[in-house]
């Protein structure tokens, strides 16, 4: 028998098995905290808290582009503030996203950063006076309804 005539088979099977498989990343959006910055303290009324996080969504429908309409369904950062937890989740619009690289075959993996908005606020009046501590939660929800995985910040403190 000779062999080597199967060669060229052989590696044309292994040129094109491996341009056949499937995006094996999940559907549903991935995040990881990067940075809470500043990270200790800031003073109310002068600094600027910012979250940036790292997200990976199997088939990219992360975002909307510069061409949506208004029956699309829009993709948001959900944020909630530890002192007022009666107030849930406050949707945050997400940051525009190219659509020329949404790919559903490759997804889409990257980093994002936000400002809370509004800006940090003492919960009361006494808080106002000593200072107050408090972290943030949130997740990011796809197009497609997707909820992501829940990320909590560390505590940090807001002095008057």
């Amino acid at each position: 028998m000779n062999r080597a005539r199967y060669i060229p088979f052989v590696l044309l099977l292994a040129l094109i098995l491996p341009a056949c498989q499937k995006n094996t990343v999940s559907k549903i959006p991935r995040i990881d905290l990067i940075a809470l910055i500043p990270d200790t303290a800031i003073k109310v009324n002068v600094d600027t808290i910012m979250i940036e996080f790292s997200l990976v969504d199997g088939d990219g429908d992360i975002g909307y582009g510069t061409t949506r309409t208004t029956s699309d369904t829009i993709s948001r950062i959900y944020l909630k503030d530890s002192r007022f937890e009666s107030a849930g989740y406050v949707p945050i619009e997400f940051p525009t996203i190219d659509l020329t690289i949404e790919d559903p075959k490759k997804g889409l993996e990257g980093k994002c950063w936000f400002y809370p908005i509004p800006q940090p606020v003492p919960r009361d009046s006494l808080h106002g006076v000593t200072g107050d501590t408090l972290y943030y939660q949130f997740y990011i929800m796809d197009r497609a309804g997707n909820m992501s995985n829940i990320l909590t910040t560390h505590a940090f403190r807001i002095d008057p």
